[in-house]
C-alpha cells in the first residue's frame, strides 16, 4: 500500500471509532463511558488498530473486484456497523461495572502489571525460539504472539481484552469460571483451529505464534495459587509450578517475577537479532542470458518477453508482456499487439524502452519465411506480389518489411509521401540519410502498400513473414489493394508542342 492509502485508512479508523462512540453516548443521553480514562483510551486505540489491520487485508481483495468503489463502500459500512455495536456493548459493560464496583488506582496498576507480565513473557518465549532457530526475530511477529498471550484472559471481564470484547468475556465468564476450562490445552487447540484461516493472510509463522502466546500464558498461570486444569477435558487435575512461589501470600513474588522477566528480556533482545528479515531473493535473468535464450528460440517458436521497464520519452513505468520480433545491436525489437507499435527495448539510452528486468517466454511453434526483393529504377509496387502471396498462405501471423532504398531524383509527386519518422516512443521505421537515401525498419505490409507509387533507383528489401498453427490466434488482417498506377502525364505534356 502507498503512504497516502495507509494514512487515509488510519484516519478512517480513527474517525469511525470516535464517531460511533459519540453516537452511542448521544443516543443513551450519557457521557461516553469512562470519559478519557486510560482503559477507555486503550480500548479505542486497540479497536482502531483492528479496523486498520482489517482494512489492510480487505484492500488486497477489494482491488481485485470489478467495481472497486462498491467494495470500499461495503467495507466502510461493515466497519461502521461493527464499531457501533462495539461501542454500545462496551459502554453497557462499563456502566454495569461502575454500578457494582469502582476500581481504584491501585487495582488498575495491578491489572496493568499483570497484563504486561504476560506480554513480556510471551515476547521472551518468541525471542528464545528465534535464538534456537538461529534466525532473526521479526518485530512484526510480536503482535500475534501478544494477541495469543491475551486470549486466555477472555474469561474475565476485568482483564484488558475482556473489557475490549465484553460480549465474549461475559459469555465465557458465565459458562466457565476464571482459570478453568478456558485455561487449558484444549482451549489452545480450539483457538488454533479457529484462527487457521488467517494462515493464508498473515502467513504460517504469524499464525503459529498465536497458540504459542496462548501456551506461554498457561505456563505463567501455573505459578498462580489455584493452578490450571492443563489437560481438561481429559483430566480436571490442577497443575502448579514452583508451589512455594505460587502460594506466596503477598504480591512480592509477582513483583519479583516481573523484574526477573525484564532482566531476561534485556539480555535476550541484543542476542536475538531483532530486525525485519530480508525479502527472499528474486531470481531475475540477466539481460545477456535473456538475449541468449531468445536467439536459441528465434525462428522456431513465438517468443514473448515479460518486461519491467521505463519508457525513455515519458518516464512512465511499464510491466507487461510483448512479442519479440528480432534482436539487433544488443536490443530487442518488440511488438505491442494491442497498438501495433514496434519499439526497441534494451539497456542503453538509445532504446525506446529501458529494461530493468526481462524474462523470455516461449510460445507456439512458428515458421519464419524471409524473401529478398531487389528493385532497379522501378516503383515499390513491384515488391507487392510477394507480400500478397504471403498474405494468402495459411497461418500468417504478421508481415514486416525492412531494407535500404534510394529514391529517384526525378520522382513524381507520389514520391513525396515518403517522409522520415521521428517517433520517440517507437522504432523509427523510416529514416532519412540524405541525398534521397532512406532506410526502412519493420514497416507493416499496409505501410508498404501506401508507398507503392514511390519510384526508386535502388531498393534492397527483406520481407519477413511468420506463420503459426491455424489453431492459435492470428494477428494478420486483410491487406488493402495496391494503389492505381499513375498515368504518364508528364511525358505527354513534353511531347505536346
Amino acid at each position: 500500500m502507498s503512504l497516502p492509502s495507509v494514512l487515509g485508512l488510519l484516519a478512517f479508523s480513527l474517525v469511525v471509532t470516535m464517531v460511533t462512540s459519540w453516537l452511542v453516548a448521544a443516543f443513551r443521553s450519557r457521557a461516553p463511558a469512562a470519559g478519557m480514562s486510560p482503559a477507555n483510551v486503550a480500548a479505542n486505540v486497540i479497536w482502531m488498530l483492528l479496523i486498520f489491520a482489517t482494512g489492510v487485508i480487505a484492500t488486497r481483495y477489494t482491488e481485485r473486484v470489478t467495481n472497486v468503489a462498491a467494495g470500499y463502500l461495503v467495507f466502510g459500512c461493515v466497519a461502521f456497523l461493527l464499531s457501533l455495536a462495539r461501542a454500545f456493548l462496551y459502554q453497557c459493560a462499563q456502566e454495569q461495572r461502575k454500578s457494582k464496583t469502582k476500581l481504584d488506582r491501585q487495582s488498575l496498576i495491578q491489572n496493568a502489571i499483570h497484563t504486561l507480565t504476560y506480554l513480556l513473557f510471551a515476547i521472551i518465549v518468541y525471542l528464545a525460539l528465534s535464538l534456537l532457530a538461529r534466525g532473526p526475530a521479526d518485530p512484526i511477529l510480536f503482535i500475534p504472539v501478544c494477541i495469543g498471550a491475551l486470549l486466555p484472559d477472555l474469561d474475565s471481564r476485568q482483564s484488558l481484552i475482556g473489557r475490549l470484547l465484553p460480549f465474549i468475556s461475559r459469555w465465557l465468564e458465565t459458562h466457565s469460571r476464571h482459570c478453568q476450562e478456558w485455561h487449558t490445552l484444549g482451549a489452545n487447540v480450539a483457538v488454533a483451529l479457529v484462527t487457521a484461516p488467517l494462515m493464508s493472510v498473515i502467513g504460517l509463522h504469524a499464525w503459529a505464534l498465536i497458540p504459542v502466546g496462548f501456551l506461554s500464558h498457561l505456563v505463567l498461570d501455573m505459578l498462580q495459587p489455584q493452578g490450571i486444569m492443563l489437560f481438561w477435558p481429559l483430566s480436571r487435575t490442577r497443575y502448579l509450578i514452583l508451589r512455594r512461589l505460587a502460594e506466596s501470600p503477598d504480591g512480592a513474588a509477582k513483583r519479583s517475577l516481573a523484574i526477573a522477566l525484564v532482566v531476561v528480556a534485556a539480555i535476550l533482545f541484543p542476542l536475538a537479532d531483532v530486525r525485519r528479515p530480508p525479502p527472499p531473493p528474486i531470481s531475475v535473468p540477466s539481460f545477456e542470458s535473456a538475449m541468449e535464450r531468445y536467439l536459441s528460440l528465434r525462428g522456431r517458436s513465438l517468443v514473448f518477453a515479460d518486461v519491467d521497464g521505463t519508457w525513455q520519452a515519458t518516464g512512465r513505468r511499464v510491466s507487461a508482456r510483448f512479442e519479440i520480433l528480432d534482436a539487433a545491436n544488443q536490443s530487442f525489437i518488440m511488438l505491442d499487439r494491442y497498438t501495433d507499435r514496434v519499439f526497441t527495448a534494451g539497456c542503453t539510452s538509445a532504446d525506446n524502452l529501458y529494461l530493468n528486468a526481462v524474462n523470455i517466454v516461449a510460445g507456439s511453434p512458428v515458421r519464419v519465411k524471409p524473401v529478398e526483393v531487389q528493385l532497379h529504377d522501378e516503383r515499390l509496387a513491384e515488391a507487392l506480389p510477394a507480400v500478397y502471396q504471403m498474405q494468402r498462405e495459411p497461418g500468417l501471423q504478421h508481415i514486416f518489411v525492412s531494407g535500404e532504398i534510394i529514391v529517384s531524383a526525378d520522382r513524381d509527386e507520389t514520391g513525396s509521401s515518403l517522409q522520415a519518422d521521428y517517433a520517440q516512443t517507437q522504432l523509427r521505421r523510416i529514416q532519412s540519410h540524405g541525398e534521397g537515401r532512406y532506410s526502412l525498419h519493420y514497416l507493416t505490409a499496409s505501410a508498404l502498400i501506401h508507398l507503392a507509387n514511390t519510384s526508386v533507383e535502388i531498393a534492397d528489401l527483406v520481407i519477413v513473414a511468420s506463420y503459426g498453427d491455424l489453431a492459435i490466434e492470428l494477428t494478420a488482417t486483410p491487406l488493402p489493394p495496391p494503389p492505381p498506377t499513375p498515368e504518364p502525364q508528364r511525358a505527354e505534356e513534353k511531347a505536346t508542342p
